[in-house]
């Protein structure tokens, strides 16, 4: 059940995945660029206090890690939940802040040519970058995604060691919710770019990003 509304929440970002090209199209009409504003603030604002709250779990990562480390090596002990905490915790960090990483602009990239391109270059990049690539990808997990998430709920899907943690089935929902995450920031990159192409003024940036958010390689875009 769990798969396939996570699937269902993905398939509905399909028709959306088509207006950066309507936007290039009719981006002059104030309709269209009225909807391309609202939703670029929407997403940008949604993923981004997604990362927000994913970066509080890195303290809860760093006393995991710390708590193993000293029951270890002062008491001689351990156990396998305490090992296991600090997977869950650094896959919730990863997959929860993956788009607010896109959103920053701090993901990886080969910027050998893009950092030299002019500002319609990187726009060009960017669109065609999310429908070759980020758009097939999040697609594909998306739809891979259904089945072992909707039986890993059906039966609770737990640790392989009897005194482990019984949440595999979280771990595994993470995915759909990557992908998801993902797509919708990429649209908003590439409806970004549309309007670049098109000679308009993007949005600004949510209200309260941190300097790091503002990024000389990302431009807006």
């Amino acid at each position: 059940m769990v798969g396939g509304i996570l699937q269902a929440i993905g398939w509905a970002f399909l028709p959306l995945l088509a207006w950066p090209i309507i936007h290039l199209i009719f981006g002059k009409t104030g309709f269209v660029k009225g909807v391309s504003e609202a939703l670029i603030s929407l997403i940008d604002s949604l993923t981004f206090w997604l990362g927000e709250g994913a970066k509080w779990l890195l303290p809860l990562l760093v006393i995991s890690v710390a708590a193993s480390v000293f029951a270890l090596s002062i008491f001689g002990v351990t156990t396998t939940k305490w090992l296991e905490s600090a997977k869950y915790f650094q896959a919730l960090i990863i997959m929860l802040g993956a788009a607010a990483t896109l959103l920053a602009g701090q993901h990886v990239r080969v910027d050998i040519f893009f950092s030299r391109m002019s500002e319609t270059g990187k726009a060009r990049v960017d669109l065609f970058g999310f429908y070759l690539l980020l758009a097939p990808v999040c697609i594909l997990l998306i739809w891979n995604a259904q089945s072992f998430v909707s039986f890993a709920w059906a039966i609770r899907e737990g640790s392989g060691e009897a005194d482990g943690i019984r949440g595999v089935y979280i771990l595994k929902t993470l995915i759909p919710i990557f992908a998801i995450s993902m797509l919708a920031q990429g649209l908003a990159i590439a409806t970004r770019a549309a309007m670049a192409l098109s000679g308009q003024t993007r949005p600004a940036r949510p209200e309260g990003v941190p300097p790091f958010f503002q990024t000389t390689r990302d431009h807006g875009l």
